[in-house]
């Protein structure tokens, strides 16, 4: 039987350096278990657009989480990709710092913003340790990132550091109790990539959640995404009412909003 990824990985000597070439050989939002989203050359027109749309028609749930953001405000996003999110945020009026863990992401995502004269600077940096001084942002955006870190609980003091205080924390983390969970378990499938196991894939409760912000003063955390387009034609066919109450069920993300 085909193993698939725990939902805990202990410390390993190494391990952030797979991680880095794992997501430097599979970019991120450039392919839904496998199969490619874009016939376009990386960092062309056509290469976001395509990866843009399909992003936002599959994640419903991310353009109002984006927009609940103050504009003016200051940002960081840990684990920005090619900039997708980022410049969402930027056009909300937010100031855009944005790093992540391999090279590639970060500069594809420079490029675009400096030639489309966007307040967003990118750099390549380890989510452990955050190359900015305490209180700098009035928020840290993460979106399904922590958990493929070798070390999520440092990846969220970090977080917490570098926020001004009040400032809020939206982070998205995978949730064990899902149905998403249950479906890869059952059919053994991977899940980042269909032939490859990604070095770490976390999983956790809402329960785990909590004690893991525990040093911020507010907490608000609930389910969503029950499933998305790697599900096919379900994903087409299921009416909204009955997506939305799975997700808020059984969903596979752990949409957090952190309060410092």
């Amino acid at each position: 039987m085909r193993p698939i990824e725990p939902a805990n990985v202990g410390q390993a000597p190494g391990l952030v350096h797979k991680v880095a070439d794992f997501w430097t050989r599979n970019v991120n939002a450039e392919r839904i278990m496998g199969q490619e989203i874009t016939e376009h050359e990386r960092g062309s027109e056509a290469y976001f657009v395509d990866l843009e749309t399909q992003r936002y028609r599959s994640h419903r749930h991310l353009p109002a989480w984006i927009a609940s953001m103050q504009p003016g405000s200051h940002v960081l996003e840990v684990g920005c990709g090619v900039g997708l999110d980022s410049m969402q945020m930027a056009r909300h009026g937010l100031h855009v710092t944005a790093v992540d863990l391999t090279v590639v992401g970060p500069a594809t995502a420079q490029l675009r913003a400096t030639a489309r004269g966007v307040d967003a600077v990118y750099s390549s940096a380890d989510a452990e340790h955050l190359p900015f001084p305490d209180s700098t942002f009035d928020y840290v955006y993460s979106f399904g990132v922590m958990h493929h870190a070798p070390d999520t609980q440092k990846c969220i003091d970090e977080a917490y550091r570098v926020l001004r205080p009040g400032g809020q924390a939206l982070i998205m983390l995978y949730h064990r109790h899902s149905l998403n969970e249950a479906v890869h378990r059952l059919l053994r499938v991977p899940f980042e990539e269909r032939d490859e196991l990604c070095p770490v894939v976390r999983r956790f409760t809402v329960g785990e959640v909590r004690a893991m912000f525990a040093r911020f003063r507010h907490l608000d955390v609930h389910s969503d995404f029950v499933f998305g387009e790697g599900y096919g034609r379900l994903f087409q066919w299921t009416p909204r009412w009955l997506y939305r109450s799975l997700s808020r069920r059984v969903g596979w993300h752990l949409m957090i909003r952190a309060t410092r």
